[in-house]
């Protein structure tokens, strides 16, 4: 079994966050019904901050980059989810979402919560 220690924990939180407020950045400029703000690009900076300071102070081991990469994709589609369900003339909030879902089933095989406890 995998274990996550704090710090991986940390890790994988600001990746979360990073992809939501890039992809909250990347929306802000390219879709007209969404306005644009400063606050995704200052958090989306911090988030990146914050994991390099992460990644400086110690060696990743394990499979912490791969979660870390598919932390930071759910949380981009986890944003393009929830503004295709309050704007639902963008289009349809199907296959992200079922990726979102297939990402975190993922995830929490990887870090073993689905096997049996001895």
């Amino acid at each position: 079994m995998f274990s996550i220690t704090p710090q991986d924990r940390k890790v994988l939180l600001f990746s979360l966050i990073a992809g939501a407020s890039a992809n909250a950045t990347l929306s802000g400029f390219t879709l007209p019904e969404i306005s644009f703000s400063i606050f995704p690009i200052v958090s989306c900076i911090l988030a990146f901050y914050c994991m390099l300071e992460q990644y400086k102070s110690r060696a990743m081991e394990g499979d912490i980059p791969l979660l870390t990469g598919a932390s930071f994709i759910l949380g981009a589609l986890g944003y393009a989810v929830c503004i295709r369900v309050l704007l639902p003339e963008i289009g349809s909030n199907f296959f992200p979402l079922m990726i979102c879902m297939g990402l975190v089933f993922w995830m929490l095989h990887k870090v073993g919560l689905f096997s049996p406890n001895k």
